[in-house]
């Protein structure tokens, strides 16, 4: 496996892609070793690197279901995952998440949201009635790329996603249903335990 993960990191590089950052991995490992998750949903696949380090740390027969909206990436991610010892385990699905979200069935004991970060808050929202009482809600890139709490005028083409992404952190920082931890590793981690 680590033959495959070392590929897939060098394929990464070359290609731009976004892959799971060294500052959060170790974070997103622990916290899915802890979690124990038997059901498992991840929202932005890419090329299926960070699907592969989750699902690593989860129990023997824990199922990941993870969404991509580029066909190229999510062609590459099935590549790559049937590659993996766990390629019965991972099933990956082409489309856009939103839309996705509505027909996938829960309960789930983890979710990692990856995908366009304006996004967030609306896929928590249909997830919510799926979520198993304490799920932890990990999201990835919430400094989008330090511009999230810049002063000033923001730049147009991300504003829409800054001003949804910071109603998100005001949601999952509401105490009467999660408990939220922003951890400032890497683009920033928020990991949020759902009180439901």
């Amino acid at each position: 496996m680590k033959t495959l993960l070392a590929e897939m990191e060098a394929y990464g590089r070359t290609q731009g892609l976004p892959l799971l950052r060294a500052a959060e991995l170790p974070l997103v490992q622990r916290l899915a070793a802890q979690q124990k998750p038997q059901r498992i949903l991840e929202v932005g696949t890419a090329i299926g690197y960070s699907a592969l380090q989750i699902i690593a740390q989860a129990p023997p027969h824990a199922e990941l279901i993870t969404i991509e909206a580029d066909a190229a990436r999510a062609a590459a991610a099935r590549a790559y995952i049937a590659r993996s010892p766990y390629a019965t385990q991972i099933h990956v699905h082409c489309g856009d998440a939103t839309a996705l979200l509505g027909n996938l069935q829960g309960p789930w004991d983890l979710v990692f949201l990856d995908g366009p970060k304006g996004q967030y808050g609306r896929q928590l929202q249909l997830l919510l009635p799926q979520l198993r009482p304490g799920a932890l809600i990990l999201a990835d890139n919430i400094r989008y790329h330090d511009m999230l709490y810049r002063e000033g005028t923001l730049p147009h083409k991300h504003r829409t996603a800054i001003m949804r992404l910071r109603a998100f952190l005001d949601y999952i920082g509401d105490r009467r249903h999660f408990e939220t931890v922003f951890f400032e590793n890497g683009d920033g981690l928020t990991v949020s335990r759902w009180k439901g």
